[in-house]
């Protein structure tokens, strides 16, 4: 994935609710699962769709007059291109960088260090 198929925050919040689904969804059916601080109107919710489709990471089949969108991508691919693309931006592509950055700034308890361990040996 290229930087300019990262979702914004805005589009993240509405494939949670399309990811969370078992099956595909409606802009109606997104609408009422959005969470109550978002006021959305129907128009809004429709472009960050769009954006989405163009990005590749959902697809949509028409169905009567409503449109039924379902992801392309699964949230853990999308969050292993994230993961990637961030230790490429940031840490220019070095695992070890990150690990030591997390490690240096105390973020990482005995525990992470330990299941760490447990994941490197396996």
């Amino acid at each position: 994935m290229t930087k300019g198929h990262r979702m914004s925050e805005a589009e993240k919040q509405i494939m949670d609710i399309i990811w969370a689904s078992d099956r595909p969804v409606t802009t109606a059916e997104i609408l009422t699962k959005l969470p109550e601080h978002k006021a959305w109107k129907q128009n809004t919710v429709i472009t960050f769709l769009a954006r989405l489709m163009e990005k590749g990471i959902v697809s949509a089949t028409r169905i009567g007059k409503a449109h039924h969108y379902k992801p392309c991508v699964t949230e853990r691919e999308y969050l292993q291109l994230e993961t990637k693309q961030f230790i490429q931006d940031v840490h220019r592509g070095s695992v070890p960088g990150l690990i030591s950055a997390l490690y240096d700034g105390g973020q990482l308890t005995k525990e992470d260090i330990e299941s760490l361990k447990k994941l490197l040996e396996e």
